[in-house]
């Protein structure tokens, strides 16, 4: 009996530990379930991390950098892959960027870890600000660089200083001269003297005038940078509008017994606003005028290559510095800052009426042989409305059709 009784006992003993052993592998396989579900959901937000820090630095301007404790590149941006012209990754900072600046900066930054030391250095004639950001780990140590370009932004704060100085300059010759000629004026009144009394006013006339011009063309310059000013492109026929926009300057040419011929080929139709981009060709005939010396030749002509006309007003003037070329287009720029003619916005409404035509402008010149300046005009598709028929010559001297 007892045998029996033991047996008994040993398969109900059996039974629970294989249910126990049951249990104990179901909940470990839950277990290794959950852990499997955490690892692959880790996985997945590690993985949407990365794919959200390289979008981010993929959308970065900015060169960025990252290094270790030895100045070796662990990670660069494509902005800096851009800038460097190679993936400086595995490479020193010195040996990416060989500006002795740069070390030093790495340097001041683990004096400050968590906060930022900034630079201004220079590298391939671009202006950068460096700011260097050392990690306040030390037990895991690295550095990131960030290098934004700032080249425009000089450049646009000294074109701001420049205008400032030009502005305070134009403004402040004439009011002299008002001044003077007021003071003058009064003075002759006193004395009766009424010829010169009148000649001052006429002077003070034309001081006025040349400040009025100032304005109006700064406001028109306003205009035309904001997009206010409206340009209604419609098919225009090239040759006359040139025609007419150097009409009214050819008296201005004959006082200096200058020759002003026009080679403009007839049935040319351009898309243009023929007010604006008159404007802009009579600014730069006008130019052509004052700089070419007495008894001298202007000349305007057109040519058409594939889907634009391209105008060209040719001087024989002193020419255009090379240094200058680049920014003639400026306001307020002028080569010789010796004479003060004009208000030196002349050309920036040529430039931005021409790409507000969505045109070019541009300037070619040898100092001492003259210079010719360029716009160009996208060809209408419209044929000629009218039949086309040459405009009668102007009968003016120095005027060569």
């Amino acid at each position: 009996m007892l045998p029996w009784i033991i047996a008994g006992l040993a398969l109900i003993a059996l039974v629970v530990l294989t249910r126990m052993v049951f249990q104990s592998r179901t909940r470990l396989r839950a277990v290794e379930l959950e852990q499997t579900r955490l690892r692959e959901s880790l996985i997945a937000q590690i993985k949407q991390a990365e794919q959200l820090r390289d979008d981010l630095f993929r959308v970065v301007d900015d060169a960025l950098l990252v290094m270790d404790a030895r100045q070796v590149i662990t990670f660069a941006n494509d902005a800096a892959e851009m800038l460097l012209g190679e993936n400086p990754v595995g490479r020193t900072l010195i040996q990416a960027i060989p500006q002795p600046e740069l070390v030093m900066l790495f340097q001041d930054a683990q004096l400050v870890r968590g906060e930022g030391v900034d630079q201004r250095i220079e590298l391939d004639k671009h202006i950068f600000h460096a700011r260097m950001v050392a990690s306040a780990n030390e037990q895991h140590p690295f550095e990131i660089l960030v290098l934004r370009d700032v080249t425009q932004i000089q450049r646009l704060e000294r074109a701001r200083r420049e205008m400032v100085s030009n502005i305070t300059h134009e403004l402040n010759t004439p009011i002299t001269a008002i001044g003077l000629l007021a003071d003058t004026l009064l003075n002759l009144t006193e004395q009766g003297k009424t010829k010169k009394t009148r000649k001052m006013a006429h002077d003070i006339r034309r001081e006025v005038d040349t400040l009025t011009q100032l304005v109006q063309e700064m406001q028109d310059l306003s205009l035309i940078e904001s997009g206010q000013m409206p340009v209604r492109l419609m098919p225009t026929d090239l040759r006359e509008m040139v025609q007419r926009s150097v009409e009214p300057l050819l008296a201005l040419a004959e006082n200096k017994h200058q020759t002003v011929s026009i080679d403009v080929p007839p049935d040319v139709l351009v898309l243009a606003d023929e007010r604006t981009i008159g404007r802009a060709i009579k600014n730069i005939v006008h130019n052509a005028v004052k700089y070419t010396p007495p008894g001298g030749q202007v000349q305007v002509t057109a040519t058409t290559a594939a889907d634009e006309a391209i105008v060209s007003v040719r001087d024989d003037g002193p020419g255009i510095p090379a240094p200058d070329l680049s920014r003639i287009f400026e306001r307020f720029y002028q080569v010789d800052r010796a004479r003060r003619e004009g208000t030196g916005l002349g050309l920036a409404i040529v430039r931005h009426i021409v790409m507000a035509h969505g045109g070019r402008a541009w300037a070619e010149s040898v100092e001492g042989q003259g210079a010719t300046f360029f716009i160009s005009l996208a060809l209408a598709d419209t044929p000629i409305p009218v039949p086309a028929r040459d405009r009668p010559a102007l009968q003016a001297p120095g005027y060569s059709p």
